[in-house]
């Protein structure tokens, strides 16, 4: 039987009950897992950028193909995180920081020094890279939302329904539209 391994096809290490992993052993996962979790969030926001060029182009299948990658990545950045928190409290109790509120940042305070500054440069990696994430999803939502408005308003044209919208009147003061208009489709076709 095959070991588990990710989308690139590198083998995930099982995991090992706590008492088996040492605390070099721990670091050495540690950082395999922070490594692997820089690659997942690059991929995330590849797909976060492709996923804005067709909504830009207007492509369904495009959109369609870049939310299946972009789901399949998510999923193994949840597990890589799942993995990278047990490996944290099992570290914070290895070296006897409280485990309750362990965090990577508080780990790297305590642990040796060959582990420790490489763990500091990944984890500013990771949150650099987390806030490209939510600023790229953030205007995807937002071209999305516009993309919505932009339908709706061609088909309150189309269909004659104002929808209770106001325009500009004298002095640029909002008011409703008093006439009737007519629809551009022919409703009894």
């Amino acid at each position: 039987m095959s070991e588990p391994s990710n989308n690139e096809g590198i083998p995930l290490q099982p995991l090992r009950t706590e008492e088996e992993m040492s605390t070099a052993a721990a670091s050495r996962r540690l950082v395999e897992v922070i490594n692997e979790e820089v690659r997942v969030f690059h991929e995330l926001l590849d797909c976060l950028h492709c996923e804005q060029k067709a909504i830009v182009d207007d492509d369904i299948d495009a959109m369609t193909a870049t939310t299946v990658r972009k789901t399949d990545q998510v999923i193994l950045a949840q597990r890589l995180e799942g993995e990278r928190l047990r490996l944290v409290r099992l570290l914070s109790e290895q070296l006897e920081v409280d485990s309750e509120h362990a965090d990577l940042q508080k780990l790297i305070a305590v642990i040796d020094s060959r582990h420790s500054e490489e763990l500091a440069r990944m984890r500013q990696v990771l949150l650099d890279l987390n806030g490209k994430i939510r600023r790229t999803n953030e205007n995807n939502a937002f071209l999305i939302r516009q993309s919505k408005r932009y339908t709706d308003r061609c088909l309150d044209i189309l269909t004659g329904d104002p929808s209770d919208r106001g325009m500009y009147g004298k002095f640029g003061k909002n008011v409703k539209r008093t006439q009737n208009p007519k629809s551009v489709l022919n409703r009894t076709a």
